[in-house]
């Protein structure tokens, strides 16, 4: 088990194939050992030529496809040899998989960091000593994840198979389970979002000033229309191989090759060795003058909005201290996350006929400790708590429940301070919002019987990286535990619904379904009866083959349970037809091309 991973988005429990298994018997020699003589660019381009596949229905899952494009003749019985390894390791029903994101990142980071040394292999033996280097990183990847089952096994008897899945996937999941094409959707529309708000706050006016003349652009709209066309490619391409911007020669090269420089992994770059950090940051490298590549197209994508508080992180630090902004990450958390973005997405989707209150709207009405947002439709009440939050990448990586217990507990369910005293989060939050309800002593909205009412607690989250399997499953185990608390006050609980994890992102790719098909507290019903488990009868089997294939299922089963949120809304959306261009992109184009349009709409009047 302690080898396991899921590969792709769908829900399949799968196996890294690694050097012991390829090569049984062999010494293990170290990454340096194998790749010394190599040449520098070759490895780069072999690096981001895997990078380049499919997330998702690559046709090179197949280990066949494969082993026949990488090997030449010369080594074709080594690669048949090593075929016959994988094939009888998956007729015990486990799938193999060679190409993953970890390996091929590691790969592009050790040979990027990496002075060019005299190449003194031939290429078919510089060929099998790449292949086995690569499973070195996926000997080094089992080998951190390994720790994900016994520290799973320290949770609460419910919890231990969602928190294995969590400790094996969390590290992993924002780069190998999503959407490209759905990220750089909503990335487009927060960037707006994010913009607007920079550029109508005084306080930030100075930031955004500052950021856009450290990309030689007079407006953030400029800077979009540059940054864009860098990422289409990572979008649109159909094929599985790296991918490269060529700049145009022109009058404009200069200006253009100066700006996505500024977005390029320099050679004496520090490469953080957490997460990934720095390749994030900077998702393209020069390979000639005008001729950049494309590190990893879902890091391209995120430079669209994610990337860009790191930026502003970075330009705020070099601000005088009279503009500087103060705690930064709180001020973008509470004032953009929540009160700009968090309000005009939830406001997208519950538009009418509904009662609804903003977190400031209640702060303004003098209730203390008022949900992020407050919706009531009828007899179902929705109570959001949004929470913008990163997790330190060493801890992130660390695939150990302990270490995400003590974490996620800090940030979303209470913080024990110095003195003593708890610091609610959105768990015990939301708990306490639920208390007032019951009791109607919500002083906004009253006008309901609280027997009849239908509670549906949210966590809005603002990253596709807590899309991971059991990360709701934790969440949820604190709110129970909490709520139990209200039936020792002899409060109603019974039509208090399970706490659901929500990224925004969700919501805004699939606003227009929400808005006009199925409003969000009938699809958080759905889901929550999707993720029920029926008791298992006790059986007898005739045979180990038969009990072996029971639990095979079994475990397909409990993982199918297991989802996020988002994976079940587009899954829904697309099989019941209902899926929309969300109506928020119709705003991208008037923000983008502000002047002209402002011109037209003049020559028109």
């Amino acid at each position: 088990m302690t080898n396991k991973v899921l590969t792709g988005i769908t829900v399949l429990m799968g196996q890294l194939l690694e050097f012991e298994v390829a090569f049984p018997g062999e010494e293990r020699l170290t990454v340096e050992q194998y790749l010394a003589g190599c040449n520098r660019d070759m490895m780069l381009n072999a690096a981001t030529f895997f990078l380049g596949f499919k997330n998702y229905k690559s046709k090179y899952d197949d280990s066949r496809e494969f082993l026949g494009m990488f090997f030449r003749d010369e080594n074709s019985e080594l690669a048949n040899q090593i075929y016959g390894r994988i094939k009888e390791v998956e007729s015990k029903g486990e799938r193999i998989g060679i190409i993953n994101a970890y390996s091929s990142l590691r790969l592009f980071e050790y040979f990027f960091s990496k002075p060019d040394d005299p190449v003194t292999q031939s290429e078919a033996d510089l060929e099998v000593n790449l292949f086995k280097a690569y499973l070195v990183f996926n000997s080094e990847f089992s080998q951190k994840q390994s720790i994900a089952f016994p520290s799973s096994q320290k949770s609460d008897e419910d919890l231990k198979f969602p928190m294995m899945m969590l400790c094996m996937r969390y590290p992993l999941t924002d780069k190998t389970d999503y959407d490209i094409k759905q990220i750089w959707v909503t990335q487009i529309i927060k960037a707006i979002y994010l913009f607007q708000f920079l550029e109508s706050h005084e306080k930030t006016q100075p930031l955004l000033a500052a950021f856009l003349a450290y990309f030689n652009c007079s407006t953030w709209q400029d800077y979009l229309k540059n940054l864009l066309p860098l990422t289409t490619p990572a979008i649109l391409s159909e094929t599985e191989a790296h991918t490269d911007i060529v700049v145009k020669q022109g009058e404009k090269f200069d200006q253009e090759c100066a700006f996505i420089e500024k977005l390029i992994v320099q050679e004496q770059d520090e490469l953080d060795p957490n997460d990934f950090l720095t390749v994030r940051a900077k998702p393209f490298y020069k390979v000639k003058d005008g001729v950049y590549r494309i590190i990893f197209n879902m890091f391209v994508a995120e430079k669209i909005f994610k990337g860009v508080y790191f930026l502003l992180r970075d330009v705020n630090k070099i601000l005088p201290s009279a503009t500087r902004i103060k705690e930064i990450k709180s001020f973008y958390g509470d004032e953009f996350s929540e009160k700009t973005l968090c309000y005009k997405v939830l406001e997208s989707i519950y538009t009418n006929k509904c009662i609804r209150f903003s977190g400031k709207e209640l702060a303004d009405m003098k209730i203390d400790a008022a949900p992020d947002y407050y919706v009531r439709k009828g007899k179902n009440i929705l109570l959001i708590e949004s929470k913008d939050f990163l997790i330190a990448a060493d801890k992130k990586m660390s695939f150990d429940f302990k270490v995400y217990e003590e974490e996620f507990g800090r940030i979303l369910d209470f913080e024990e301070l110095s003195d003593g005293k708890i610091k609610p989060k959105a768990v015990v939050q939301l708990i306490n919002s639920i208390r007032r309800i019951l009791k109607n002593e919500f002083p906004a909205d009253t006008d309901y019987y609280y027997k009849e009412i239908f509670i549906y607690p949210v966590l809005l989250t603002h990253d596709h990286q807590y899309d991971t399997l059991g990360f709701n499953e934790l969440i949820d185990f604190w709110f129970q535990d909490a709520l139990l608390d209200l039936t020792d006050e002899g409060l109603y609980i019974h039509h208090v619904k399970p706490l659901s994890v929500v990224n925004i992102d969700t919501l805004i790719y699939n606003q227009a379904g929400l808005l006009n098909d199925i409003p969000l507290h009938e699809m958080l019903n759905f889901y929550h009866r999707n993720k029920k488990v029926e008791r298992q009868r006790s059986r007898k089997f005739k045979s180990q083959e038969e009990y072996e294939k029971y639990i095979k299922e079994y475990k397909q089963m409990r993982m199918s349970k297991l989802i996020p949120f988002s994976m079940f809304i587009d899954d829904h959306f697309r099989k019941q037809g209902l899926w929309r261009r969300p109506e928020l992109l119709e705003m991208v184009p008037a923000a983008l091309f502000q002047k002209e349009y402002e011109t037209k709409e003049f020559n028109q009047s």
